[in-house]
């Protein structure tokens, strides 16, 4: 094996995670059954009681999500995190629209993923009758949306642990140990190994958390060959945000902003102001290349000037290969073993 000739010119090699290396299937599963939970729930904002049943997920996913097309319509929209997706939905239920007018909305809006979450918190905010100060992305909603999803994730006892605090006691067990490889393993390991042995640095971009990066790779055997240097997940975000903020500035450093790939680029320990200045040599960019299957990834990389490999695997499949030639996409793969040949 040998990496494919399109790949001589790079020295790094940034991935996204999900779509491209892990499966998203376990994510929108837990997405679908958080945003039911919270809206049926009488401890939150529903009317009855909800038993936590991962059995039930691909029933409960196919209705909230229409089949996937509230997937596939915020994904278009430049929504990276499985978290927003889940907000998105929460939001959208809570204002009385149904699966199907939600997902309507979404793909007749004209805007993308930050005016969305802006909108979203509006129509929440009237919905609830609370400030929009809590109901907008990154504050109240959010952050219950995220703490009730990473439950499901990591089952009680390993969210009380991980996180200091208690969960809400529903009995959940945790599905992060369904997570799959979204190509066959061994030719994953085939890839890593290929490009690492010819002198490529291999980084990550996502907006996961650590320990859902980590999980995975290392119980597949594959977290060694990313460079932890430039392996950027979403923690990264959070402290970047809460830097920048002390100086007075409040940016969303999430994708579709360049921020995860260029710090995956420039290298972890580089300044988020000199990033979020653009105050970097441009030099590393030119001999780099970003990974990823989605509207958010392409708009990033385009932002920062960055060549981009489109992969296939993502919600829209090979549906997405219109949008990924309408944006610019440098290369566009059925998915990441096509970027060795024999």
């Amino acid at each position: 094996m040998r990496p494919a000739p399109f790949l001589s010119k790079y020295d790094k090699i940034i991935f996204d995670m999900d779509g491209v290396i892990t499966g998203e299937q376990n994510y929108w599963d837990i997405a679908a059954l958080t945003a039911y939970e919270l809206t049926h729930d009488r401890r939150f904002f529903g009317d009855g009681e909800v038993a936590p049943s991962p059995e039930r997920k691909a029933a409960v996913r196919a209705r909230l999500f229409c089949g996937d097309r509230f997937i596939t319509a915020v994904k278009d929209k430049g929504v990276n995190s499985n978290w927003d997706l889940c907000y998105l939905a929460v939001c959208f239920l809570l204002c009385g629209m149904s699966p199907a007018e939600m997902t309507r909305y979404v793909e007749e809006s004209p805007l993308l993923a930050f005016g969305l979450y802006d909108e979203a918190a509006r129509m929440a905010s009237a919905a609830l009758g609370r400030p929009a100060a809590e109901t907008e992305r990154g504050a109240w909603l959010w952050l219950l949306c995220r703490k009730v999803f990473q439950e499901w994730y990591l089952g009680d006892g390993l969210y009380e642990k991980m996180y200091g605090e208690k969960s809400h006691g529903a009995g959940k067990s945790g599905m992060w140990s369904a997570e799959e490889p979204i190509v066959p393993l061994d030719g994953l390991k085939a890839l890593l190994t290929t490009l690492t042995a010819c002198g490529k640095t291999l980084g990550i971009a996502t907006g996961r958390s650590r320990f859902e990066v980590e999980a995975p790779l290392k119980s597949w055997g594959c977290e060694g060959y990313f460079d932890e240097g430039h392996s950027i997940d979403y923690d990264f975000v959070v402290r970047g945000e809460d830097a920048l903020r002390k100086r007075g500035i409040a940016v969303r450093l999430t994708k579709p902003h360049p921020y995860m790939f260029l710090k995956a680029v420039l290298g972890a320990d580089y300044d988020d102001f000199k990033i979020y200045a653009g105050d970097y040599d441009r030099a590393p960019i030119e001999r780099s290349l970003l990974v990823g299957d989605a509207g958010s990834d392409i708009l990033a990389a385009k932002a920062m000037g960055a060549d981009f490999l489109a992969v296939l695997t993502g919600i829209s499949g090979e549906k997405g290969r219109a949008y990924f030639e309408e944006t610019g996409a440098e290369y566009i793969v059925p998915n990441v073993l096509y970027m060795m040949e024999e």
